[in-house]
């Protein structure tokens, strides 16, 4: 093993990882505060606003990944992302504090995650996606964009009233830390996937797997942050909306983008575990959030559990 290029695609991990991080924190802020601007309730916030910042570091690895060569990768990315945005991000956030859940959430968006997620198995079960499949899931992200839409309002708090000078200079303060969000997520993914592509190559190991660990873990940091936060502030309806709302982003938009620009073969082993396992996670979250209308600390520490089971049966699987 040649020790000074396994210690370059560290650094490659570890300094894509900070740029995904940090281009991840500016998204969010900035996007969160336009959507305050906008009146948008905090729920439907954390379903599209804070989603699709936290969701910016997989869609940019993803798409960068297939696009060089690694759909595999990609597809790992997206699976070990939506496994990790449940089992780690909501486990350790109901830990945190206990986690509450709206009406709405329990009777449409959860359900509508497992059928994204029971669809993408589907998909699947011909061991490709191709440009068709793509384009279905992206026409139900469009659907899924009007449902928000639709109920943007409901439960949204009245934004104060600023003066007009005031308004617009928090506006373009929003835009340019989303611009400048963009950019660290660019820089972070491209470092990050010539890091872990090394690293997979250099170790024998297999880029699904790669791709459902290591890039789903350095991905998910914008996630974790933004969830933790929110948990720590007394928000868990961004918590949870950041959860559900990522992990649709992430089987709808991202997913349905890579599979119309670049055809993705699906392993067997994604077919018959990893992919099961992503829809048995985002089932587990309805029997356990309907009991008490939240996600307590027991639950949290169960589902938590259960990632790092599979983590542990990943790193066996190798």
């Amino acid at each position: 093993m040649d020790l000074p290029q396994l210690l370059l695609a560290i650094g490659f991990v570890l300094g894509g990882g900070f740029g995904l991080y940090i281009g991840g924190e500016a998204l969010v802020r900035g996007a969160s505060g336009l959507a305050l601007i906008a009146g948008v309730s905090s729920r439907v916030a954390g379903l599209t606003v804070v989603a699709f910042g936290t969701s910016a570091p997989e869609m940019f690895v993803s798409v960068l990944a297939a696009g060089r060569g690694n759909p595999e990768i990609a597809l790992g990315n997206i699976i070990g992302s939506n496994i990790a945005n449940v089992g780690l991000i909501l486990g350790t956030s109901a830990l945190v504090l206990p986690v509450a859940v709206q009406r709405l959430t329990l009777r449409l968006e959860i359900p509508l995650l497992i059928l994204a997620s029971a669809l993408l198995l589907v998909l699947g079960l011909d061991r490709g996606l191709g440009r068709v499949d793509g384009v279905l899931l992206l026409v139900l992200f469009a659907a899924f964009l009007w449902y928000c839409f639709r109920f943007r309002k409901e439960g949204a708090e009245e934004a104060p009233v600023e003066e007009g000078g005031k308004s617009r200079k928090g506006v373009w303060a929003g835009v340019l830390l989303v611009l400048a969000g963009l950019g660290g997520l660019a820089l972070g993914a491209d470092l990050f996937i010539r890091g872990a592509v090394t690293i997979a190559e250099m170790a024998g190991v297999s880029q699904l797997v790669i791709g459902l660990s290591l890039v789903a873990l350095g991905t998910s940091l914008p996630e974790l942050a933004a969830s933790l936060v929110a948990a720590f502030r007394g928000k868990a309806d961004i918590a949870v909306g950041n959860v559900i709302g990522s992990c649709l982003f992430n089987v709808l938009l991202i997913q349905g983008t890579v599979s119309l620009t670049h055809p993705v073969d699906v392993p067997l082993d994604a077919v018959r575990f990893d992919i099961p396992v992503m829809v048995g996670f985002a089932v587990v979250i309805l029997p356990l959030a309907s009991r008490k209308k939240r996600v307590g600390r027991l639950e949290g520490g169960i589902i938590l559990a259960a990632y790092v089971a599979y983590i542990a049966v990943l790193a066996a699987r190798g």
